[in-house]
């Protein structure tokens, strides 16, 4: 018996020296420790509600969160800006905005021969460039910009959407439209003899739109001097200084830092000088400065939170197939399937397709300019100033007084 004993405990000894342990014998200590030694082994834990949770033995509990993964939506891409021009009527809005797109690869040269045609053919031969933004007849016969016209275009380290707001008296609450979507202004003045002198004097729109830019928030102003190759101008530093000595008071008075929130700088929107590419000194001497995309690609905007509050103004509203509404997103992001709630009435809707420009995407940032189909509300229960708005932390309706849509926006958002 003393013989088998000792065999027995010989054997106990030799299992644990080889790591073999008996489950009925094993601590919890020693399991522990050969646990946190070796790859984490996944321990699942069935729950009363029946949910299953995975722990990682040795590391902090951690859970991903499937909507910070690799999304499809452009938040990685290029930062966004809109930009509006705006100015006196004939100061070369919708020709530098033309110019822009021509020069940034989005008309082809076959579509502006084509509009030089038409052009000279209305006896309009320096319009050419501002059909390219001017798209409707009456535009074009009258030479006049009366909707805001929207493009979009790119350089190497942002995208932009113009918006190239109307000039002339007539049309003011169409540029207040364009306004307030704005990031960015381009006040366009035209250099030519007798024509910045009647946008500036009372009553002339160069004034005025400085002024409702201001109070529609946007905080950043490129002031570019157009028309410098103009025969009565021929890029003199005379003139271009003289624009700035009046301009500086007024912009001052209006509100703006011009040291750190305006910039000047001369252009020629129909021959497209300082747009692109710096000017040569072969035909300007004195100007050293950047051109008009370098500036534009330099502007520093207060950052939004993608992951605030959504709050998206909306500016206009449709059907096709379903409710959708438009608007610029001012704070946090909104996905597909997402559920909101439409201010100041407080109808409770469903994100059921985003589109930025023409792209279907699944997720949009702030900055981005959005069409969103919505389920849950009819289009004509919607007007122009309400708020699409996240259902927690959103807009509070507590403020508003309905039936002043205009208002409703303006008390409701703030740009961040």
């Amino acid at each position: 018996m003393d013989i088998e004993e000792e065999i027995r405990s010989l054997q106990l000894d030799s299992e644990e020296d080889n790591g073999v342990v008996k489950p009925d014998e094993a601590m919890p200590e020693v399991e522990n420790e050969s646990k946190m030694e070796e790859d984490p082994r996944e321990e699942i834990h069935t729950q009363s509600d029946q949910s299953v949770v995975v722990e990682h033995k040795g590391k902090a509990k951690e859970i991903p969160e499937p909507e910070e993964e690799h999304d499809e939506i452009e938040l990685d891409r290029k930062r966004h800006l809109n930009v509006v021009f705006i100015g006196h009527v004939d100061a070369g809005k919708s020709t530098t905005g033309g110019q822009i797109l021509f020069l940034s690869g989005q008309v082809d040269d076959r579509t502006i021969q084509k509009y030089e045609k038409e052009a000279k053919d209305k006896s309009r031969e320096s319009w050419y460039m501002a059909y390219i933004m001017d798209t409707n007849e009456e535009e074009r016969e009258k030479g006049k910009t009366v909707e805001v016209g929207r493009a979009h275009f790119e350089t190497e380290t942002s995208r932009f959407t113009i918006l190239d707001a109307p000039g002339h008296k007539s049309y003011v609450p169409n540029m207040i439209s364009g306004a307030s979507q704005a990031d960015v202004g381009v006040l366009v003045i035209s250099a030519r003899k007798g024509e910045f002198e009647t946008g500036y004097e009372r009553g002339g729109q160069t004034r005025e739109h400085v002024q409702l830019a201001k109070t529609l928030g946007v905080s950043k102003l490129l002031v570019v001097v157009n028309k410098m190759d103009d025969p009565t101008v021929n890029w003199s530093k005379e003139r271009y200084d003289e624009i700035g000595s009046k301009m500086v008071p007024f912009l001052k008075a209006s509100g703006y830092n011009v040291k750190k929130d305006v910039q000047f700088l001369p252009i020629s929107g129909l021959i497209g000088l300082n747009i692109k590419t710096r000017l040569d000194k072969s035909v300007c001497s004195w100007w050293d400065g950047p051109c008009l995309f370098e500036v534009l690609d330099s502007i520093e905007l207060p950052l939004r939170d993608p992951k605030g509050s959504f709050r998206m103004p909306i500016i206009d509203r449709f059907k096709d197939m379903g409710t959708v509404v438009m608007g610029k997103v001012e704070s946090g992001s909104v996905r597909e399937g997402d559920s909101l709630v439409v201010m100041p009435n407080k109808v409770p809707v469903k994100a059921v397709a985003l589109y930025i420009d023409d792209d279907r995407v699944k997720r949009a940032g702030p900055g981005e300019n959005l069409r969103v189909r919505i389920s849950g509300i009819e289009d004509e229960d919607i007007l122009s100033g309400f708020v699409l708005s996240s259902v927690v932390g959103g807009v509070r309706g507590g403020g508003f007084e309905l039936g002043t849509s205009s208002d409703i926006g303006n008390q409701s958002i703030t740009k961040e």
